[in-house]
């Protein structure tokens, strides 16, 4: 741990130091020994499809309740 740093910037500092880490992490090359069938691409593209269709539908139906219109009695 640093020496002068507080124990209320911990927290923000671990969070800076896995910021940086992960995307690292992420890039490196490695040796993969996987397999992936010719259907993958397709099944990650309705999957993606899929999300943001329904992010969307459900965009939509959060605005359409925040500017409704009120109804009268």
């Amino acid at each position: 741990m640093l020496k002068n740093a507080n124990t209320r910037d911990t927290p923000l500092l671990l969070t800076k130091a896995l910021l940086l880490w992960l995307p690292l992490m992420l890039v490196s090359p490695s040796t993969a020994f996987g397999y992936a069938d010719p259907g993958t691409g397709a099944f990650l593209y309705q999957a993606a499809y899929a999300a943001f269709l329904g992010g969307v539908y459900y965009l939509r139906k959060l605005l359409n309740r925040v500017f409704r219109k009120p109804t009268q009695k």
